[in-house]
């Protein structure tokens, strides 16, 4: 078959426009569970520096996605001016970063965008496995997110490799010696057996490491409130919660409230929840909102 007839699901654009600096900022996004922590898993074999934050599970600098999510510009410039300072080439992780970045992309020196996109259904399907998520709601919001995505390579000008998951799946040669031109990398045997090994024993350690679970408990409504406590794990994390008479919904809130009375490790995860009225009705049930999840 003829190269120029094969699908390979990776196309490059906007590559016209790219700096003959040999120095870049290697920004990986996509939808949420769209693959992104395999470019982690590669960059990382091409000795690609990924944040001082970044662990090897899901390749997320830490402090860089804090002042970038937090809007602390000034914080964001210091810790780009460092890594800019210490590395010719680096790279920076976050799935849904690219709301924030069209403002910020600037901030970075010489930016190349990799861009993850993956069928909605099987997003859906991960989020259902790993957070207990209706699936139905996640295929609609997987839908709404790739758009976006869409929108935002293009608007963007920067050199931008636009990457198919499932067919990275299915042709991993290809997308490593695709992703390493891109990047600027010199691509050996040895590395790139080390990053194909890196490919096919990644999900096990992704999927340890991003299984989520939720602990609780809903006290009741005393005045007009439902109170309780919820998190998730592992962490300790804040989770958004809804109370249910029925098939209605009569409020929602989050677990970020200090409550003296629970234990010690989870006093910052109270939840005090006005309804939006009084029922006499016995059967309300608090739940994690997005899942089925009741507490």
């Amino acid at each position: 078959m003829k190269l120029d007839l094969i699908n390979d699901g990776i196309v490059l654009l906007n590559e016209e426009v790219a700096s003959s600096d040999e120095s870049a900022t290697l920004i990986t996004v996509g939808v949420a569970r769209s693959g992104t922590s395999m470019i982690g898993a590669v960059l990382r074999q091409f000795n690609v520096f990924l944040g001082d934050k970044a662990d090897d599970a899901v390749f997320e600098d830490l402090n860089l996605s804090k002042a970038l999510e937090e809007g602390d510009t000034k914080r964001l410039d210091q810790i780009i001016f460092d890594y800019n300072k210490r590395h010719k080439r680096w790279g920076f992780k976050r799935p849904e970063a690219f709301d924030l970045l069209p403002r910020n992309l600037n901030r970075f020196r010489n930016p190349r965008m990799i861009v993850m996109l993956r069928d909605p259904a099987s997003i859906a399907k991960r989020n259902e496995v790993s957070m207990h998520a209706d699936f139905l709601e996640q295929i609609r919001r997987a839908a709404e997110r790739t758009l976006d995505l869409v929108h935002f390579v293009e608007t963007i000008k920067v050199p931008t490799l636009v990457i198919s998951y499932e067919k990275a799946l299915l042709n991993p040669n290809r997308l490593v010696e695709k992703l390493a031109e891109f990047c600027g990398i010199q691509l050996d045997e040895h590395t790139k057996a080390a990053t194909l090994a890196a490919i096919e024993n990644g999900p096990e350690l992704y999927l340890q490491n991003s299984r989520v679970w939720y602990e609780g408990q809903f006290f009741g409504v005393f005045d007009g409130l439902a109170l309780g406590w919820a998190r998730r794990l592992p962490g300790n994390f804040v989770c958004n919660v809804e109370i249910w008479a029925g098939d209605e919904i009569l409020g929602t809130g989050a677990s970020n409230l200090w409550r003296e009375d629970l234990p010690e490790n989870v006093r910052d995860r109270a939840f005090s929840i006005p309804l939006k009225k009084r029922l006499d009705i016995l059967q309300i049930e608090a739940r994690i909102s997005e899942t089925k999840i009741k507490l």
